[in-house]
């Protein structure tokens, strides 16, 4: 009977512990939409710096 005491305790200890984990009471097993809401994806920052196109020179006129 011990040893069934035994057994018992250390198999429900290792379904504890490998089971759902708990955080701040609620259950992460999975998704539920009340939970919160998924964002839509968003556009990436630069990487690297946008330069300006340079501004075209003004037409010279025959006045000058």
């Amino acid at each position: 009977m011990r040893r069934y005491l035994a057994q018992l305790s250390v198999i429900t200890a290792l379904a504890a512990g490998l089971g759902c984990q708990h955080i701040g009471g609620k259950c992460d097993c999975g998704y539920s939409p009340s939970d919160y809401p998924i964002m839509a994806p968003t556009n990436p920052h630069a990487s690297a710096p946008v330069v300006a196109p340079a501004k075209p020179a003004a037409p010279k006129t025959g006045n000058e």
